[in-house]
């Protein structure tokens, strides 16, 4: 990713990244030929695994304007006639969240619990595309405190299509939609394609370094970041005015213990320096077989008192030696749930490489951590660095390994600084990342979907504008962080078998049982049945 001997060749990453590219294509053109058909839930199915199959892997773009297209077609042709007709003048005050699904842990769910806690002077409902669990009471209590309603669109008799028509409708009953929803969830294109018939949409990018779908319907996109919102403008094709950049919100940060109680409880010295980083186990992955822990051996060979725990890294058998080297003082643990302590009892909060964990670096610095983050590549590659407006500024930022070690040592050091660099991030944080100064961010964004002139998703996406491969940044760089791993063709579709229409879930289903797509007997059972009578027998 970052250096030019890679760990396979250039050609060879080029090469597979077509492949996928292709596989993505072919895809597209089977959710053409049943819209060609008007077959038009399953074109919207294999709209959905056309876009889920662009965004992991990566297959060399981050919109379609052939899937927003056809989708903004399906949506038109199957609308219900209605006379409700957009406000010329409308103030915000009740907004309808939109997402595909809400699980118990994870930055989407969190981000919407703080947002409806930090906006309180609105009403807010929730309608679900695709959840299958329980929602978390945690959402469900937020959203009934407002004064709102929750609906779980996809226990509606029918499809996607179906479901896209009820979205609409439920959407006409408020003054706000903001998407949360996976990227490859057709749904609110097809549920805003017409401009006229819907309040202001906008869009939350919360996925901003992968594929996704809604450029066309978004009259607005809140970006959580500069180098997100330079991507959505060259890469997505929203036009400039409809981007903003809206802070990522968290909850307050409070201390339950002081940093010398919780370093007790998880059984630190009193005077180690304690080196802390959090996230999940592919923001680690080894590039061009350098491990994440390699490059703080002998950092922590000049400070014997310094330790670096990486939460969430898991075992990583690779970085054993690396371990072994400094006597054990670099340890990796699983995920857990309870991250509190950790963050806590640490003195220094170093970011995830090769790709940053900024909700991590927010958490520490609330806590008065300092901040050191790096990034080795080129500009157009930004989306992997740390550019959040709150953090970017008091983070120690490295572009080359020396300086990143410098960065580190220098805080080790010298306990003034680190305190100090500390205080800063945690005064910044505060300033853009809580209530209520997350709150003017959210106001400015809420008045520009009501000002500005609402999208016209015909428009987005020239009518002979095609899909295009890139091999630029920052696609090189997501190939060589993430790889190529992804599904098997039969695996995708089994995620959309109970969203065809009975014949051609016949076929997916027995081309599963040819290619032995299906978990076990069970899963084959249950994907006999449509999704919407699933989701009925489900706990709500």
């Amino acid at each position: 990713m970052f250096d030019e001997s890679l760990h396979v060749s250039d050609m060879d990453t080029e090469s597979r990244a077509r492949e996928r590219f292709a596989a993505y294509e072919s895809t597209v053109s089977a959710a053409e030929d049943y819209h060609r058909r008007e077959r038009y839930d399953a074109a919207a199915a294999f709209a959905h695994v056309a876009a889920l199959s662009a965004l992991r892997p990566h297959a060399g773009l981050f919109a379609s304007p052939r899937l927003e297209r056809m989708l903004i077609d399906i949506g038109r042709r199957t609308a219900t006639p209605t006379n409700w007709r957009r406000p010329t003048t409308s103030k915000i005050r009740s907004v309808l969240h939109v997402a595909t699904e809400m699980l118990p842990v994870g930055g989407l769910v969190n981000n919407l619990v703080h947002w409806l806690r930090a906006d309180t002077s609105r009403t807010h409902s929730l309608a679900l595309t695709g959840q299958h669990i329980a929602l978390p009471e945690k959402v469900s209590s937020e959203i009934i405190r407002s004064g709102g309603q929750i609906h779980r669109i996809n226990q509606t008799i029918g499809h996607q299509v179906a479901w896209a028509r009820k979205l609409r409708d439920i959407a006409q009953a408020h003054d706000a939609v903001v998407l949360h929803t996976y990227g490859q969830d057709p749904i609110p294109v097809m549920a805003f394609a017409e401009a006229e018939k819907r309040p202001p949409v906008l869009l939350l990018n919360h996925a901003d370094h992968l594929f996704w779908l809604g450029a066309s319907v978004a009259d607005v996109v809140l970006n959580m970041r500069q180098a997100a919102q330079d991507l959505t403008i060259t890469r997505r094709g929203v036009a400039p005015e409809r981007n903003i950049v809206l802070p990522t919100v968290v909850s307050t940060p409070v201390r339950t213990r002081t940093r010398a109680e919780a370093r007790r409880e998880l059984g630190i010295a009193e005077d180690a320096i304690f080196l802390l980083s959090a996230a999940r186990e592919l923001k680690y992955n080894t590039v061009d077989g350098v491990t994440f822990s390699a490059t703080h051996v002998e950092l922590l060979r000049k400070h014997p008192k310094a330790e670096l725990l990486v939460l969430g890294a898991g075992e990583r058998p690779d970085w054993a030696a690396d371990k072994a080297a400094v006597n054990g003082r670099i340890r990796s643990l699983p995920p857990t749930p309870d991250t509190r302590t950790y963050f806590e009892a640490c003195d220094i909060y170093v970011d995830s490489f090769p790709f940053v964990s900024s909700t991590s670096m927010m958490e520490a610095a609330g806590l008065g951590a300092p901040l050191v983050s790096r990034f080795y590549g080129p500009d157009d590659a930004r989306i992997f660095a740390i550019n959040h407006p709150g953090i970017d500024e008091p983070t120690l930022h490295a572009y080359t390994e020396v300086a990143y070690l410098a960065h580190l040592d220098r805080l080790i050091s010298d306990p003034d600084f680190r305190m100090a660099k500390g205080e800063e991030a945690r005064q910044s944080v505060l300033a853009h990342h809580t209530a209520p100064g997350w709150a003017g961010f959210l106001e400015r964004a809420y008045h520009h979907a009501e000002t500005i002139t609402p999208v016209e998703p015909s428009s987005v996406f020239p009518r002979d504008q095609a899909d295009t491969f890139s091999h630029g940044e920052p696609d090189r760089s997501l190939y060589n962080v993430f790889g190529f791993d992804g599904e098997a063709p039969a695996r995708l579709l089994r995620g959309i078998a109970g969203l065809l229409p009975v014949a051609e879930r016949s076929a997916v289903w027995t081309r599963l049982l040819r290619e032995r797509g299906f978990w076990d007997r069970k899963d084959a059972v249950r994907l006999l049945f449509p999704t919407w009578l699933l989701r009925r027998l489900q706990p709500r």
